[in-house]
């Protein structure tokens, strides 16, 4: 169900994930999009069925298609690397496909972002600072997760999801960086910013890498779905 990673390394290439990102959390894209094509049903439906195959490891990723009706749809998701040593994160997401005779239409249905627990390896080597970097980290995901989800480590991409992060990033920005002129001269950043600002990475940073990569695959299909390669 992955992405191909060489289609994944193109598209996050494009934009960084830190706070200087293009793209902010909070940047939407229509659930529905409705394009005119020059293209006959017959031909996108062929180019359709190409790109999914450039665009993802296998075909595994199509839960249905019905090539009469040109309808398919596509079940895709895609680890997101996070700064954290027991925190995993995943973006998914599912398109419905139609295609007709001169237009096409994408829907977005139910993309969301699910979070894991896992515990190092080397756990029990540790020392203090390591291991509760840990705790903090379980409890800031666990704690969004009951106050805000139900208890559930599956977070829609929605309004509620885009406001924590803003809550977060709030908190950030009332903090200052530096404690004093001297730590602003010696470059040192006080421990509070730090943490503040690591929590507020680690619950946006996959909520941004899903709409980067939505918004690098549906131009991608655009392209498919309204040029022709005639060679």
């Amino acid at each position: 169900m992955k992405l191909s990673l060489i289609i994944l390394f193109a598209i996050l290439s494009l934009s960084a994930f830190r706070a200087n990102s293009q793209m902010s959390a909070d940047q939407t894209a229509p659930e529905t999009i409705v394009s005119q094509s020059p293209l006959s049903k017959s031909d996108q439906w062929h180019n359709l069925k190409r790109w999914v195959a450039l665009t993802f490891d296998n075909s595994n990723v199509i839960d249905m298609e019905d090539e009469q009706r040109g309808t398919m749809v596509i079940k895709w998701s895609c680890p997101v690397k996070l700064d954290s040593e027991c925190i995993n994160a995943t973006a998914i997401s599912t398109y419905l496909i139609d295609v007709r005779d001169g237009k096409y239409r994408l829907q977005r249905i139910n993309p969301r972002i699910s979070f894991q627990f896992i515990k190092p390896d080397v756990y029990e080597e540790f020392d203090q600072v390591r291991a509760a970097q840990l705790t903090f980290d379980i409890r800031l995901i666990n704690g969004i997760a009951t106050r805000v989800f139900g208890g559930a480590f599956e977070w829609p991409a929605d309004e509620r999801y885009d406001e924590v992060i803003a809550a977060y990033r709030e908190d950030l920005s009332g903090m200052q960086q530096y404690r004093t002129d001297r730590d602003r001269e010696r470059g040192k950043i006080s421990d509070d910013w730090k943490k503040a600002e690591h929590n507020w990475q680690l619950i946006r940073t996959p909520l941004v890498t899903l709409r980067q990569l939505d918004a690098s695959m549906v131009n991608s299909l655009n392209n498919a779905l309204t040029q022709n390669d005639d060679f």
